[in-house]
């Protein structure tokens, strides 16, 4: 994870070598012996540089939460509360135009579960979600251009939604009730480049011939409209997109042709369950229809609109039956700032550490346990005394059937199960790539040959420890 915030902040191995960790040399060799056993190119390498691929941002994103929550555990280890009490965190990435004010209304909403908002365009959105880097994500898809692809992924259709166009208010064609883009092919348009729009509008560009005239480029909805009211063309906008202020300066009217973007919600299955997603699913969708209806009501009353489901009633939302206790007793994935390390190096926890806690509960002897991890029986001893004494808790204690984990163990494993859960998700989806392990010294860009995927072995926490050499 050092190796990969280095490429991340500085573009290259420079700076693991100014920090005294490692010399640039091994610490290039070690990324490439990743590689190699993940199967997936993490860095690419350049003349100008060094920088993460999608895979690489995507595995330092979940090693981080992974190491961020053993960061949490070991630092509040002497606080007694059960982690089944604690409220869960859900990163939620959504669109610019809808996170503001949302944490508060999540919030009212959703008292059980505490929601940390990241805004940003679809784009972002959805890169976010990819990488790893949030647990949901909400933002719009086109045909043109898809939400996520990630695998173990719950996806939720919100609301489709209709494409419209925005049209000065004494604009000759706004006397007919629905236009077709033809109509428009010798009128001058504003373009929406970037942010939610600009797949929408370029598709609609495509279907002209020959192109359109465009007067002003701009990219957001807001200022596409107001240059719209004030009579420099006409643009292609949501039908919930204009403000009252607007309603004196411009007029909308529906499309002919099915120029349609579907608002997708995504969570991971890991963090956030099935009733969970759901609910939340249906409470977009009634912020959605409030908000058609406050916007632009010929919209909200004409068959395109969405309509309410069974689990919104009354004038204001509310759940149909309490959330079940699967949805409420998650267990907390945090990102903690803290950076804990015991008094010397070697007694630091890490994420190798929850393998030998794992294989111990599980196998419930500490000399079979020993067999299993292919070391001998005083050497784990030993391991989990350092650890004891670096952390200053008990991990381990014998009984009379064999040696079973301590109550800051357990805690320890719950704490970190979901991150844990979620590296190996991604861990075993990166070794199931065909691309073959890169060779010492090729740019990542250059290595394209195909060779057999290696079958998966083991928990994330022994594939990332024999791949450091430890």
């Amino acid at each position: 994870m050092a190796l990969l915030q280095a490429v991340r902040d500085h573009g290259s191995l420079h700076a693991v070598e100014r920090g005294g960790r490692m010399t640039q040399s091994s610490a290039s060799r070690r990324l490439i012996k990743l590689e190699r056993r993940l199967r997936t190119p993490l860095v690419s390498r350049s003349s100008t540089g060094t920088e993460l691929t999608e895979a690489g941002h995507a595995l330092r994103h979940a090693g981080r939460r992974l190491l961020g929550t053993i960061d949490f555990a070991m630092a509040t280890a002497h606080h007694h509360a059960d982690t089944q009490e604690r409220l869960p965190v859900v990163q939620f990435a959504v669109g610019a135009e809808w996170a503001y004010d949302m944490g508060r209304d999540l919030t009212d909403r959703f008292p059980e579960v505490v929601f940390d908002v990241v805004p940003g365009d679809s784009h972002d959105v959805w890169q976010r979600f990819e990488r790893y880097a949030v647990d949901a994500a909400c933002g719009w898809e086109t045909t043109r251009r898809p939400g996520t692809q990630r695998s173990e992924t719950l996806v939720h259709t919100v609301v489709e939604e209709p494409q419209w166009v925005a049209l000065p208010r004494d604009h000759p064609l706004t006397g007919r009730d629905t236009l077709d883009l033809h109509d428009l092919a010798d009128v001058e348009w504003v373009a929406t480049v970037g942010g939610d729009s600009g797949d929408d509008q370029g598709w609609a560009f495509s279907l002209l011939a020959p192109a359109p005239r465009v007067s002003f480029t701009v990219r957001s909805q807001s200022a596409a409209l107001e240059l719209v009211g004030r009579g420099y063309g006409v643009t292609l906008v949501s039908p919930v997109a204009a403000e009252p202020e607007h309603e004196r300066s411009l007029v909308l009217r529906p499309l002919r042709q099915k120029l349609v973007r579907r608002l997708s919600l995504a969570v991971d299955p890991l963090v956030v369950p099935l009733a969970l997603a759901r609910e939340l699913c249906a409470w977009l969708r009634y912020g959605y229809v409030q908000r058609a209806a406050k916007h632009n009501p010929a919209y909200a009353a004409s068959a395109a609109a969405p309509s309410l489901t069974k689990g919104v009633r009354g004038p204001a939302y509310t759940r149909a039956d309490p959330l079940p206790s699967s949805a409420t007793g998650l267990l907390p994935v945090l990102l903690s700032e803290l950076h804990w390390a015991g008094q010397e190096p070697d007694n630091r926890f890490e994420a190798e550490h929850l393998h030998l806690l794992r294989a111990i509960d599980r196998i419930g002897s500490l000399n079979r346990a020993a067999d299993a991890l292919l070391v001998t029986q005083p050497a784990l001893t030993r391991r989990i005394h350092r650890l004891e004494k670096g952390c200053g808790l008990p991990l381990v204690y014998s009984t009379a059937r064999g040696t079973s984990l301590s109550a800051a163990a357990r805690r320890l494993l719950d704490c970190t199960g979901p991150a844990e859960r979620r590296l190996d998700e991604l861990v075993g989806r990166m070794r199931q790539d065909t691309t073959p392990p890169p060779a010492s010294g090729t740019p990542a860009a250059h290595r394209r040959t195909a060779a057999s995927a290696e079958p998966r072995k083991g928990p994330v926490s022994a594939t990332v420890a024999s791949t450091t050499g430890r």
